[in-house]
């Protein structure tokens, strides 16, 4: 099936509306990049991404321009916390996800063998985004994030 016979998933119409890049099929595009099997998972992490998350939360979907911040074409959907690791995650959970990015590289044939580990079942940042004037609460890791 070719990527214009693919059907975006009901959970991510909505998300495919919003913001600047919602206009025309710039988020449409980009999801169906990284549909598979059923499940939109991130380019990168391949981790399965919920578009029903609060937009403050750290897995809220991305879009991702790979290239050119102008080229909308080559853009697809992330994590919004692998765009921001570096200066959101503590040095512990920096390197967790380094881990698991590594076992994908090797999976995607970009990093050769030996090591690699892919990140817990159900992992998920202790800290997420805030909104102007609210403080951070402790979350709980989704149930099955990491499951599809």
């Amino acid at each position: 099936m070719t990527m214009s016979q693919q059907k975006i998933p009901a959970p991510w119409v909505k998300w495919c509306g919003t913001g600047k890049h919602g206009q025309g099929a710039r988020k449409k595009n980009a999801v169906l990049k990284c549909l598979k099997s059923g499940h939109v998972r991130g380019h990168f992490s391949d981790i399965p991404l919920r578009p029903d998350l609060d937009p403050t939360h750290s897995m809220y979907p991305s879009f991702e321009h790979l290239h050119d911040p102008s080229n909308h074409q080559e853009a697809v959907v992330e994590a919004r916390i692998i765009n921001d690791m570096k200066s959101h995650l503590s040095e512990n959970e920096f390197w967790q996800v380094i881990e698991h990015l590594f076992l994908v590289g090797l999976e995607k044939g970009k990093i050769k063998p030996p090591f690699g580990k892919r990140l817990p079942r159900n992992w998920s940042p202790a800290k997420h985004y805030v909104k102007k004037g609210t403080q951070q609460s402790p979350q709980t890791p989704l149930p099955s994030l990491l499951a599809a």
